[in-house]
């Protein structure tokens, strides 16, 4: 069983797909920016933030993340 080197698990779909050479402009649509809570709940989340990398500098996979010009 061979595994990446980059944990996928909590990525969305968009950021996942995105590692790959041909969809790499896929970041842009990520739309998991931050933790989503249950309403009416007392700490339960309906959708965790995107755990890429491009989210928390700013900054894509090679440097097309969605806050670059």
């Amino acid at each position: 069983m061979s595994q990446t080197a980059t944990d996928t698990g909590r990525m969305s779909v968009e950021c996942v797909l995105a590692q790959r050479p041909e969809y790499r402009g896929v970041h842009g649509e990520c739309r998991q920016t931050e933790d989503v809570p249950l309403p009416h709940s007392m700490g339960l989340l309906l959708m965790r933030c995107c755990t890429c990398p491009c989210h928390r500098q700013g900054e894509g996979v090679g440097g097309e993340g969605r806050n670059s010009a």
